[in-house]
């Protein structure tokens, strides 16, 4: 969390572990072109997020307990909602029978690294931008 911890200080205040049988595994060997690319909305800024937040805006109370019209909340309110994990949305959708065969968080490097780590050598994808709703608190951070 650059910016946040003093120099050679960190602090593990958590994690998520997960398992699942070979069989199930999800590798993005089996993308192929045509296949469709679909994104789940996002819950929030979440972990990652918080570098840039932390760059954006004055960390204080004023800020965070500023109302904003266009959050519906405050500033700390957004900021503080908590990570959505997608493992069941990701289960509702296989299923329904829709087999899925890679998958691409949207964070760190964003679309332009890490959506191309879970393609295929020969394989990209085309994401056509503006067909899904930016949340307000990434309109803000923008802005």
């Amino acid at each position: 969390m650059p910016g946040f911890y003093p120099e050679d200080e960190y602090d593990l205040a958590g994690f998520a572990v997960g398992a699942v049988d070979q069989k199930d595994l999800i590798t993005g060997k089996t993308i192929r072109e045509g296949d469709v690319l679909l994104g789940i909305a996002s819950s929030g800024v979440h972990s990652n997020g918080f570098s840039l937040v932390r760059k954006v805006f004055t960390i204080d109370e004023k800020t965070l307990g500023t109302y904003h019209e266009s959050l519906g909340e405050t500033l700390g309110d957004a900021l503080i909602r908590p990570t959505k994990i997608y493992v069941k949305a990701l289960r509702s959708v296989k299923e329904a029978g829709i087999a899925i065969k890679g998958c691409s968080h949207i964070t760190g490097g964003g679309f332009y690294e890490n959506v191309p780590r879970m393609l295929p050598e020969g394989v990209c994808a085309q994401v056509k931008t503006g067909s899904w709703d930016i949340p307000p608190v990434f309109a803000m951070l923008q802005r």
